[in-house]
Parts: structure tokens; C-alpha cells; sequence
């Protein structure tokens, strides 16, 4: 069977990718190999990344429980910064930053979908080479374009997860389309339900500078 999986994939990431189904079989191949053979440590992004293109609402805490986590600090810190008027350390916004960032710019959905291939002796080129990744993740944004990714702190019966202290769930939303060439292919809304019944949107835009480099904007309002 593991066998059966790696030589399809073989197959599929060898491929120009041009049309969606492509990019859903190819996730929906992986997410079998992660389930049935998983590597150590586990790729969190990139399961999550498999899941939105497959499902709208996850639940398992297996897929969801380090993401909420971390999007429960960061309200954590927001909230005791606009209740206390107290300013963020360098440090705290170093790691709003980054989780943003790496979601905004889908740095980590490359990086551990290359370290995924390259765990099952796969071709890497389809992360490698930036045009076939921005072609990729072209498609990627075409899957996922009517749908969004919920999160929920709800889980089963007997599943053990760590109890968050702010965040009841996560919707992300695909934004408004960038240019073909740039690191990210779309603009992220997050709108972060809390457990005492307010909310916060968070509207995250990445975009490329003149020179290449990555800069990250992203509005806050709480509700």
C-alpha cells in the first residue's frame, strides 16, 4: 500500500501542474501517506494546508490542537494590551508576526511539503522551482476559493486536548487575489471567534517589495 502511494505521487509531482484536480489529488495522496505512515516530527502546516482542500471544518485535535494554540496566545497578548493598555514586547510581536507570516506567505506550507517529498524519496521541483510552486499554489488558491478552513476547540468525546482560554474556534477565509508573481498568492482573513462571545478579524495582506523582499501588514479589530 505504501508502496502503491509513493509511486502515484511519483507520478503526480513529476507533472506541470494545470489544473485543480491535480493539486487535489496530489494532497489528498499525501494526506493518506501522513495518516497511514506519518513522519517525526509531523507536518502540521502542511496537514492543515492538505485538510482546507479537502474539508471546510476540522475538529480533530490531532490537526487542530498546535494551530489553536497558538492563535490563543496571540489573543492572549492582544487582549491584555488593549484591556491594560500595555505595549507589546519586541518578542510578542516577533511571534504574531511570524505565525502570520507564515501563513500569509505559505513559507511553511512549501517548506514541509519539500521536507514531506523529500521523506519518501519524492521529486522536491514541485517546491524547489518557484514557477511551479507559484503555479501550484495557483490552482491551490482555485480549490479553496469558495471555502474556508474552520478550526474548533469543540473536539470528541475522550479526545485529550490542551483547554485554550480565549479562542471557541478559527474560520480563515481565501482575500483578494495578488499578482501571479508574488510570494503570496492571496490575501487571509481570520476571523477568530472568543469564547466570551466577542470576536476578532484579522485581515492579513502580504505583497513583495521593489526589491524582493516580503513585507507583512495585518489589521486587528476586536468585536
Amino acid at each position: 500500500m505504501k508502496d502503491q502511494l509513493i509511486d502515484k505521487l511519483r507520478v503526480a509531482v513529476s507533472e506541470d501542474i494545470s489544473k485543480e484536480c491535480q493539486v487535489v489529488y496530489i494532497l489528498a495522496e499525501s494526506r493518506k501517506l501522513l495518516e497511514k505512515y506519518p513522519p517525526d516530527p509531523a507536518p502540521f502546516a502542511f496537514k492543515i494546508y492538505c485538510h482546507w482542500a479537502l474539508h471546510i471544518d476540522l475538529t480533530n485535535p490531532g490537526t487542530t490542537e498546535i494551530f489553536l494554540q497558538r492563535v490563543d496566545k496571540f489573543v492572549e497578548s492582544f487582549v491584555a494590551r488593549n484591556t491594560s493598555i500595555l505595549l507589546a514586547s519586541n518578542a510578542e510581536i516577533l511571534e504574531e508576526n511570524q505565525m502570520f507570516y507564515e501563513f500569509a506567505f505559505w513559507d511553511t506550507f512549501r517548506k514541509q511539503f519539500q521536507e514531506f517529498l523529500k521523506a519518501y524519496g519524492l521529486p522536491t521541483a514541485l517546491c524547489d522551482e518557484d514557477k511551479r510552486w507559484h503555479d501550484f499554489l495557483r490552482y491551490y488558491a482555485r480549490v479553496i476559493e469558495d471555502g474556508s478552513l474552520c478550526c474548533g476547540a469543540k473536539v470528541k468525546r475522550g479526545a485529550k486536548v490542551k483547554r485554550l482560554r480565549f479562542v471557541e474556534k478559527v474560520i480563515v477565509e481565501k482575500g483578494r487575489p495578488r499578482p501571479t508573481n508574488n510570494s503570496a498568492p492571496f490575501d487571509l482573513a481570520w476571523h477568530i471567534v472568543l469564547l466570551d462571545g466577542r470576536a476578532l478579524t484579522v485581515d492579513v495582506s502580504a505583497a513583495d517589495l521593489p526589491d524582493g523582499s516580503p513585507r507583512l501588514v495585518h489589521g486587528i479589530k476586536l468585536h
